[in-house]
């Protein structure tokens, strides 16, 4: 790899970046050293995340059994990359940090930079970049239990600026936006909490005609086989609000490169996360509609279900032509009750608990037409109140879909301006 005029590389041995195993002698700690509180934080795989430290399940050991150790103990500005198991996963116990004694276990290496021409800041950002990345993919190994040794992250390379103001501003403007991706996540967590609380009370309680959720406080329920239910609610099995049947392939090899897409079921499960996905099948538009005429194809508000593998995965039809490359989806169309109500009904928890329940099979779970024409749906009787309940739930869904889709453009702009910044392509201004 070359670097501009002002730039270093080279491997961290070299560099003096020095690399410390933990203590895995006669004291490492067995089980029984282990205490939900006490003297120091002895890291484990779920304390090591690929965002950095998380600190919400800790297990210490006593500063009897901290002192026996010999090696392996955090000091400010080390860095923990993790080596075995889930390998690549870095943290930086910097000033933000408030544990004072914290040891890593048997799957880590501290990262302890002794390099007076290279900031730590910029150390650990590299360590996050995709050329770091690359050279673990390049030297992990192990199937069943990757693994990196001390020997071989000692030849790995880095590149810097050799001006400390330029490796400042690098780190700071990558520092900044992983700030930026870090708020971005929180707020969709935030988001996808607001939308559970959202779907837990309106599809079991609904609201009135003022617009107001129901409690058995304020409105009347009535006795069901699910429990208390509003009195303006009902209960009803799916084949009574709609005809349920299954994905029909069609054998069909007069493909060409653009036209409809035939989806597999796997696809469609994509596309159900809202991911961008484009088939490789496509039959013409005339081919088409000889399909059309002989087979009955998917319609807007049409539901369909993943049936096999995965199961229980629903895909809304919006205005798309389409038709199935598998039979492994399950397909629920001239719906009785607001299709928007009904998909969303299918998505909570309560229904997927009870395809879960339901779902047989025995080398795959398996959902099929009598299973799913069976199971029970809880709607209000006012397709008013189906609208409405509908259109809450969905625009939470945008709310989290516009911030998921800035993430992704974070993320990207991340990826570009580590690569640039990180390999000294682009130079930044001091």
């Amino acid at each position: 790899m070359q670097v501009p005029d002002g730039w270093e590389i080279d491997n961290f041995k070299s560099l003096k970046i020095k690399l410390i195993d933990g203590d895995r002698g006669e004291n490492y700690p067995k089980d029984d050293d282990f205490f939900e509180h006490g003297y120091c934080i002895f890291l484990s795989a779920k304390n090591v995340t690929k965002n950095g430290f998380k600190f919400n399940e800790l297990q210490f050991i006593n500063q009897e059994k901290d002192e026996k150790l010999r090696k392996g103990k955090l000091e400010k500005e080390d860095i923990v990359l993790t080596t075995r198991g889930t390998v690549g996963n870095i943290a930086y116990f910097d000033n933000t940090i408030n544990y004072q004694h914290v040891r890593i276990n048997s799957g880590m290496i501290l990262l302890r930079n002794e390099n007076k021409s290279l900031k730590t800041g910029y150390l650990h950002t590299f360590l996050k970049s995709n050329i770091f990345d690359y050279q673990i993919a390049n030297t992990v190994f192990g199937s069943a239990q990757p693994q990196l040794t001390v020997k071989e992250i000692e030849k790995f390379f880095i590149c810097f600026p050799k001006e400390k103001k330029e490796q400042e501003k690098i780190a700071k403007i990558l520092s900044t936006l992983d700030k930026s991706i870090e708020a971005t996540n929180s707020l969709i967590e935030k988001e996808k909490n607001i939308k559970k609380a959202l779907m837990q009370e309106l599809l079991t309680n609904g609201i009135d005609k003022d617009g107001h959720i129901r409690t058995r406080a304020t409105h009347t329920y009535k006795e069901s086989e699910l429990g208390l239910i509003p009195d303006e609610w009902e209960i009803v099995r799916v084949n009574k609000i709609a005809k349920v049947g299954s994905s029909k392939r069609i054998f069909e090899h007069e493909y060409v490169s653009e036209g409809v897409p035939f989806y597999r079921s796997t696809e469609i499960i994509l596309k159900a996360h809202n991911k961008s996905v484009k088939s490789e099948i496509h039959i013409s538009k005339d081919k088409f509609e000889e399909i059309k005429a002989s087979y009955n194809v998917p319609q807007k508000d049409d539901i369909l279900i993943s049936a096999v593998g995965t199961i229980g995965v629903p895909y809304l039809v919006k205005n798309e032509q389409f038709y199935f490359k598998d039979g492994n989806l399950l397909w629920i169309q001239n719906i009785k009750i607001n299709p928007n109500y009904l998909y969303l009904f299918v998505k909570s928890e309560r229904f997927q608990d009870e395809i879960n329940l339901i779902a047989g099979g025995s080398s795959q779970s398996a959902l099929t037409i009598e299973k799913l024409s069976l199971l029970k749906v809880l709607y209000p009787k006012s397709i008013d109140e189906q609208k409405q309940i509908a259109k809450i739930l969905t625009t939470q869904d945008k709310k989290i879909e516009t911030e998921e889709t800035s993430l992704a453009k974070l993320k990207e702009l991340k990826k570009g301006l580590m690569n640039d910044l990180l390999s000294g392509k682009v130079r930044v201004k001091l």
